[in-house]
């Protein structure tokens, strides 16, 4: 404070608290998840695929609601899904509907908990009957959240 302040009877400030902008509108899972996929069954026996895949899914929560989509693939993973889940406290659980030429009404269901804030550990299964020509599996699922690069 300057002399001329202290003259004038001012008194400092009071030391200000930091503020930490809220980001109320985003959930604790919206953005981006890469799902690393150890697969332990396939709907079609006869199909050898690789028993590990990962799949980069960009996720938006509102409230309890959870929706998005695939981004990227590794192997030949399908990515033509929309996402449509929720999320309870630390319990996270998503369909992914696959809309696209490959698998088009084929559905998975992953059923996870949030361990961490950056990790959800579950499992994806198949619902119901796989579609002709495609084969969906059963897996391990570790979901890591990050800004990941994608084509």
């Amino acid at each position: 404070m300057s002399a001329d302040a202290r003259d004038l009877g001012m008194k400092p400030l009071p030391k200000q608290q930091s503020v930490q902008i809220s980001q109320n509108n985003l959930g604790p899972v919206s953005g981006q998840w890469r799902l690393a996929i150890e697969v332990t069954a396939h709907t079609n026996p006869e199909v050898s695929t690789q028993p590990n895949y990962w799949l980069l899914t960009s996720l938006e929560q509102n409230g309890i609601e959870l929706s998005g989509q695939i981004l990227e693939a590794s192997q030949n993973a399908c990515t033509d899904a929309e996402i449509l889940g929720t999320v309870e406290g630390n319990r996270v659980t998503w369909t992914m509907y696959y809309t696209g030429s490959c698998c088009r009404g084929g559905m998975m269901k992953f059923e996870g908990v949030m361990v961490s804030p950056t990790t959800i550990e579950g499992t994806l299964v198949p619902v119901g009957s796989s579609p002709p020509n495609c084969t969906l599996w059963s897996a391990n699922v570790v979901a890591s959240y990050g800004n990941y690069y994608y084509k």
